[in-house]
């Protein structure tokens, strides 16, 4: 009953992410009616995808967790190749998928490591937030911990779906910077 909630949680908390991102571009701009026409299309195929794609609660346990783990490692590396050498973001988090990707057909045994390349792969998305939105390691930490905690609760949720770890990481960093903008007010 619980894990139904949660993952009804997340599905309502990933629409307000996608509805809220659209929203504002729609506010940015009114100006061109073109831009306005496309957003709304976006939108109404925003809202078939929801009606046409069922929550499927999925059991999550305490194994789940060391993919929180691997977001961390995914977005601090991408974080730290992208800030401290001339890379851009696009091609360090490309980088750190790229070697990610062998890890499970080097421990073909380690059931844990299987998973992996997706959760690094999310917190690549996080590692490319610009240094100017994430005020340093500690913002990476956090928005990494709660993209974790969601792609965990997600896993039931757009199974098969293209853009769920961008949303998901999108999430965290949105999540990250209001909490900061709240706590640093």
């Amino acid at each position: 009953m619980t894990n139904k909630r949660v993952k009804q949680v997340t599905f309502i908390l990933i629409l307000l992410i996608h509805f809220s991102y659209v929203g504002v571009l729609l506010y940015s701009y009114l100006e061109n009616p073109f831009i306005i026409v496309g957003l709304i299309l976006i939108l109404l195929m925003l809202v078939v995808t929801y009606i046409k794609k069922p929550v499927r609660p999925q059991h999550n346990s305490l194994d789940e967790i060391h993919s929180i783990f691997f977001v961390f490692i995914g977005a601090f590396s991408t974080y730290v190749l992208h800030t401290s050498t001339a890379l851009s973001a696009v091609l360090a988090a490309s980088m750190v998928g790229l070697v990610v990707s062998f890890v499970p057909n080097i421990f073909k045994n380690n059931i844990t490591l299987q998973s992996m390349p997706a959760a690094v792969y999310c917190g690549t998305f996080v590692g490319m937030t610009s240094a100017v939105v994430a005020s340093g390691y500690l913002f990476i930490f956090l928005a990494s911990c709660i993209t974790g905690l969601l792609l965990v609760s997600a896993s039931g949720v757009f199974h098969n779906m293209g853009g769920k770890l961008g949303t998901l990481a999108f999430g965290g960093v949105l999540l990250t910077f209001v909490i900061t903008l709240i706590v640093g007010s």
